[in-house]
């Protein structure tokens, strides 16, 4: 898919969820709607198209970029300290030691 096709698809999704009826009632409910998430290498524009459809928009952007994920933001995240298996199945471990 080529920038101009995505950007036009992201477009009509943001319209969509603006439109509303005759009396101003959101035609897709709040409850209904859902973020949209741009993934892909950095440097290919996905912050750039998001900025240029919420000014032709006139609606405010809220962008996260998970680089900016650090250590220190994943302070107070459960602490993972088995893997799924030995939890799921705990026999699995016993069976490991007694052999």
């Amino acid at each position: 898919m080529d920038i101009q096709r995505a950007k036009e698809e992201i477009k009509r999704a943001v319209q969509a969820y603006l439109a509303t009826d005759d009396i101003g009632r959101p035609l897709i409910p709040a409850v209904r709607q859902r973020p949209i998430l741009l993934m892909g290498p950095p440097g290919v524009g996905k912050t750039q198209i998001m900025e240029q459809i919420a000014q032709e928009c006139d609606i405010a952007l809220v962008a996260y970029t998970i680089t900016h994920h650090t250590r220190q933001s994943a302070v107070g995240l459960p602490f993972i300290r088995e893997r799924n298996s030995e939890r799921v199945f705990p026999s699995s471990r016993a069976a490991r030691i007694s052999s």
